[in-house]
């Protein structure tokens, strides 16, 4: 019998990811979760590229794992790369490789991550593409700011957890000639405004849905 091996020695299960974001908990905000990766955590430096790569698998990729095109190993259910409006076309692999070298030495975010949070009840198909929408609406045309998207359905491990989206956003604007400022928005302050405009774009959405 052949065995599965790994593919990724460098992968991070879900609690090394949690170790390396600071987890922004602002009261009543707990619908939707808010985190940020900075450069460095508990002494160690961080990357776009692993954090990412992370959230694509949750689940240790083996041989038998699929990958994207550009060869990064995925385990979770979806993921969608949502690029700030006019950005011309990069394969994830090589967006994160420029990404990382154009950290600066001042550079105080290098992304943040909202969770959205699903329901037993709730297909994992929809919450992904609502969240999607949002990221292309509210991040890459209303913020010039590159995510993505990753729809986790822990349920297929046999966990009782419920399935959830993650949307990476990279910290700093994304334009035709490259990367800018951070977005003062990812901010440790802004769990709250993050909450409300993806709370009220999601009860758009559902309504829309009932239609």
């Amino acid at each position: 019998m052949k065995t599965k091996t790994n593919v990724a020695p460098d992968w991070l299960s879900p609690a090394q990811v949690m170790d390396t974001l600071f987890d922004v908990r602002e009261p009543g905000c707990e619908e939707l979760g808010y985190a940020l990766l900075r450069p460095r955590a508990k002494q160690k430096a961080n990357s776009a590229t692993a954090l990412i790569r992370a959230k694509m698998a949750p689940v240790e990729p083996t041989s038998a794992s699929r990958t994207t095109g550009c060869g990064i190993p995925v385990t979770a259910r979806q993921h969608r790369l949502v690029l700030a409006r006019g950005v011309g076309d990069m394969a994830l692999a090589p967006l994160l490789d420029e990404y990382d070298r154009a950290v600066r030495p001042h550079q105080r975010l290098l992304a943040g991550v909202l969770t959205v949070r699903g329901s037993i009840s709730t297909p994992i198909h929809d919450l992904f593409e609502m969240a999607t929408s949002y990221a292309a609406i509210h991040l890459a045309c209303g913020r010039s700011l590159t995510s993505m998207v990753v729809a986790h359905a822990p349920g297929d491990e046999l966990s009782r957890a419920l399935p959830h989206v993650h949307i990476c956003i990279l910290a700093r604007q994304h334009t035709p000639s490259g990367w800018a400022a951070e977005h003062p928005d990812l901010a440790d302050t802004m769990h709250r405004m993050w909450t409300e405009e993806c709370g009220a774009f999601r009860s758009g959405w559902e309504r829309l849905a009932a239609a």
